[in-house]
């Protein structure tokens, strides 16, 4: 039988539960407006709430270098979706004053008044409990690049910055023509993420040359990334890519690789590739949407030209005239101009500050007629920049400043050269109006390149305002111009920096007029070419080291041979010294080991530059005296013998040199080096020649125990300064207008009485380095030249002072400042050395300091105002820096230290 389950349930039971049930459901229908009034206060209460985790968020994240909690972004995020909602909730309600008729109506409405009140109250609650609401990031190793305000691109930037923020997005390619912004638009993308909140540890900045080899590419940003760049330089490609991706795997970085030409295999860099993973970011920019699929872009932008409004702000921008404005005739003019520069903006702020000094409507009316005739003759973009860059270039004021700036353009792409080296080269091809003394070219030069500085034909560089650069679309342009607008391409023909390893295509040089194969990997010429009309051929920094018999015989017209910074090449070929019109031979650096007797045919000679050259050991007696035309003679760090020779100027301590020299009437630059009291007193008793000298290198005789330095005041151009391995020398004395000053035993400036002196002062002296004189015990004499930018003291054992300032107060006259200029100070092996200065010192431009060896130096003179400026970056022992005593903590803050000395650069 089966069995027979009952359950027995009580009715009261029942009858409680669904009372219970239907008042619990029946509270939905009684007092909707009493619901409707809490939901208020409950949307009220919460966006308070709201208000207030956003403002600590805001407040954190100002600050600088602060994330938000995930969690806080997600409470945010819920919070504004369910304001919304109730927003709704409460908008139905009064649009409807009958409030839902209906029993269901009413109820449906209760309910969700109800819940939502509740979900409300909830997250109000959890808001109020966040007692953090970001974490700190890790600090970035970046700085803020120079830039100025954009013009016309907010939708690109914008649209960058929103794949920034999509995970989604990893590699993002820019492209566009060249000279059209992209490089502006990257600065401004790196600068926002260096100076405001963003969640990447680092963030990377490279400039790509064209041609650059990976391995270059890594150095660069393993420099970025604090690697030691002189140990990558020797590694191999795979080990920087092991370095690199060991410091950027599990960090989150964006890689900004500017002017990308060709593929870069990222893998192989070292950069672990982006994804949606790791978060990363790679932002290039290029001239080729081509190179966007190579690089495999997961978004590209097209950076395009302005559109007519925006060219105009933009080029008004750069005119800054009042007389435009009060012109209307001028105004239509300038327009037209404008849209003549089809929105490029290169264009714009070159023509802009080319017509800045224009103030009649003819003036404008011939530069749009200029433009327009110009333009009807190319078709193409290329052409059309080409020529909107000409019509600046045609606008500068003569065509010495044109011939300056082709100069120039001779270099690698993208490469930068100090502004005195420039003006120096400049000086050197004649490009220069003549002049009688050194400072008035130097003042010609630094005149040209702020001319063209202000017509954006030319650059400061990014990282070191001493270095000027040509933009690569200029520097295009000015070649281009030099071949006669395409029509003679063979007559300037330009291979620099391009890895070459042999001369190629001779059969093209017949035209030629300047050739420039500068910055290559040549080492051996064996052609022969024809080049009857060639003026200039630039040889410099390759691997020469044979040149072929009858490479230089059909170059009857050649002025400049540059064969510098070729190490190897021992010898110059007897053939230079038949080109009769040769003006400038620059063999600095090269390890030919003597001149020819025949140079001396070499009439029209005005420069010759040997310095550096230490495999030099003979220069024939009457060689130089016989180039009559020189101008120019740079010869420190040649080599020498030491046994004096009848027929050898450089044997000896040079007294030959300087006999021979001393007859050179139309000399406006010398470098020399002199290595005895004769040779020094024989430059001594000529000012002719002591006017000339720019650079001295000065190394005595064991018996020479003092130097009297009043001499700088005659050689008034001084600009470089070195003594080295004076075993004797005790004392670098001065010579007032009034009395002699004569220097103690240990090598102190004295004064005597109370007779007011005129100190002397070396105004153009910028650079002392001072080696291996172990009896000198201060440098005080350095308080004179009030210049200096460079100092470097190195293997003085005895020195005990840098600068004995207190031995000059109370000996009359104005006491001098010193160092108000000093840019580096390099001290090395010093270790008697005590004190750098008896008084604190600001040291307003300081930037560089390297101090090794110094181990009784216990404090750095630096006033604690200097903490107020930009922090000076100082390679030094730690051990030492630790132990340092400081008057003042300010004065230590205005240090950024590196104690690993295999990072300090010397530039």
């Amino acid at each position: 039988m089966g069995s027979v389950f009952s359950v027995s349930i009580s009715c009261d039971a029942l009858i409680i539960q669904g009372c219970t049930y239907i008042s619990n459901q029946a509270r939905y229908l009684r007092g909707l407006p009493d619901k409707l009034d809490d939901l208020r206060s409950a949307l009220n209460e919460l966006e308070a709430v709201r208000n207030d985790v956003q403002r600590r968020v805001d407040v954190a994240e100002h600050g600088g270098n602060v994330k938000r909690l995930d969690a806080v972004q997600a409470w945010l995020t819920l919070v504004d979706g369910s304001l919304s909602e109730a927003c709704a909730l409460v908008e139905a309600a009064n649009g409807n004053n009958r409030c839902f008729p209906g029993t269901v109506g009413r109820y449906k409405f209760g309910k969700k008044l109800v819940s939502k009140k509740g979900q409300l109250a909830e997250l109000a609650s959890k808001g109020v409990s966040f007692d953090v609401v970001g974490e700190r990031l890790a600090t970035k190793p970046a700085t803020v690049r120079p830039s100025e305000p954009l013009v016309g691109v907010e939708t690109e930037f914008e649209e960058i910055w929103r794949f920034f923020e999509n995970d989604h997005v990893g590699v993002i390619g820019l492209y566009g023509m060249g000279g059209v912004g992209k490089t502006a638009l990257l600065t401004e993308m790196h600068n926002k993420l260096c100076s405001s909140v963003n969640y990447f540890d680092y963030v990377i900045w490279v400039d790509v040359k064209r041609n650059q080899t990976l391995e270059e590419v890594q150095v660069s940003i393993g420099k970025k990334l604090g690697l030691d760049v002189g140990t990558m330089a020797s590694m191999s490609e795979h080990d920087k890519c092991e370095d690199i991706s060991r410091v950027l795997n599990g960090k989150k970085f964006v890689l900004m690789l500017d002017n990308l030409w060709e593929r870069l295999d990222l893998l192989k860099a070292g950069v672990p590739y982006p994804n949606e993973a790791n978060g990363c970011k790679i932002l290039f920019t290029t001239r080729s949407e081509i190179l966007c699929g190579q690089m495999e872009a997961h978004k590209k932008i097209k950076l395009g030209c302005l559109d007519p409004d925006k060219a105009w702000e933009l080029f008004c921008k750069k005119i800054r005239d009042d007389d435009m404005v009060n012109s209307p005739e001028i105004i239509e003019l300038a327009k037209g101009i404008v849209k003549e520069c089809c929105g490029l903006p290169l264009a714009l702020v070159t023509i802009g500050r080319a017509m800045a000094s224009k103030k009649t409507p003819e003036e404008w009316s011939h530069a749009i007629a200029t433009l327009r005739r110009s333009a009807s003759e190319f078709s193409g973009m290329k052409n059309e920049v080409l020529l909107l860059l000409k019509f600046s270039y045609d606008s500068l004021p003569n065509d010495a400043i044109k011939a300056c700036l082709l100069r120039l353009a001779l270099r690698p792409e993208s490469s930068e050269v100090t502004k005195r080296r420039l003006i120096g080269e400049w000086f050197a091809e004649g490009l220069l109006c003549e002049h009688d003394a050194a400072d008035d070219y130097e003042n010609h030069g630094y005149d040209i390149i702020g001319t063209l500085l202000s017509t954006c034909l030319l650059e400061v560089a990014a990282e070191d305002e001493r270095n000027v650069r040509l933009h690569d679309v200029v520097r295009d342009m000015v070649l281009w111009v030099a071949s006669e607008c395409g029509k003679q391409k063979d007559m300037c023909l330009v291979e620099a920096g391009l890895r070459l390893r042999k001369v190629s295509r001779v059969e093209k040089w017949n035209n030629a007029r300047v050739v420039s194969l500068m910055n290559n990997k040549i080492e051996e010429i064996t052609e022969e070419p024809l080049c009857p009309s060639l003026e200039a051929l630039y040889l410099g920094h390759n691997s020469l080291t044979k040149i072929a018999p009858g490479f230089f015989s059909s170059m009857g017209a050649l002025r400049v041979l540059d064969l510098s910074n070729n190490e190897s090449l021992t010898e110059l070929p007897l053939e230079v010294c038949e080109l009769v019109a040769l003006e400038n031979i620059n063999l600095e650096f090269t390890g030919i080991r003597g001149l020819p007797v025949e140079l001396r045919n070499l009439v029209k000679l005005k420069v010759l530059d040997i310095t550096g050259t230490s495999q030099l050991t003979a220069i024939p007696r009457h060689v130089l005296s016989s180039l009559s035309a020189l101008q120019v003679l740079r010869m420190i760090g040649c080599g020498s013998t030491d046994r004096t020779e009848e027929d050898n100027v450089i044997s000896g301590g040079n007294e030959l040199l300087i006999e021979e020299v001393r007859q050179l009437r139309n000399l406006i630059v010398v470098h020399l080096t002199l290595r005895s009291n004769r040779a020094l007193s024989l430059f001594l008793s000529c000012e002719d020649l002591m006017i000339c000298a720019k650079g001295l290198y000065i190394q005595l005789q064991k018996d020479s125990t003092s130097l009297d330095m009043t001499f700088l005041e005659v050689a008034k151009n001084l600009q470089w300064l070195y003594i080295s391995d004076c075993e004797n020398l005790a004392s670098l004395s001065i010579t007032t207008q009034t009395e002699t000053q004569n220097a103690n035993a240990s090598g102190t400036i004295i004064g005597r009485g109370s007779t007011t002196k005129q100190w002397p002062c070396f105004k153009k002296l910028l650079v002392i380095e001072v080696r291996s004189c172990p009896k000198l015990k201060d440098l005080t004499v350095m308080c004179f030249a009030p210049n200096l930018e460079f100092v470097e003291i190195m293997f003085c054992e005895g020195l005990e002072k840098v600068l004995a300032t207190a031995d000059l107060v109370g000996s009359g006259g104005e006491t001098p400042t010193p160092f108000a200029k000093l840019k580096m100070l390099w001290l090395v092996n010093l270790p008697q050395l005590t004190s750098i200065c008896d008084e604190a010192l600001t040291f307003p431009v300081l930037n560089k300091v390297l101090v090794i060896g110094c181990p009784r130096l216990k404090s750095l003179p630096v006033d604690q105002r200097r903490a107020e400026g930009t922090k000076i970056k100082i390679w030094t022992e730690e051990n030492w820096w630790n132990a340092l005593q400081w008057e003042n903590e300010a004065a230590a803050n205005a240090f950024d230290t590196e104690f690993d000395i295999a990072t300090f650069v010397k530039d």
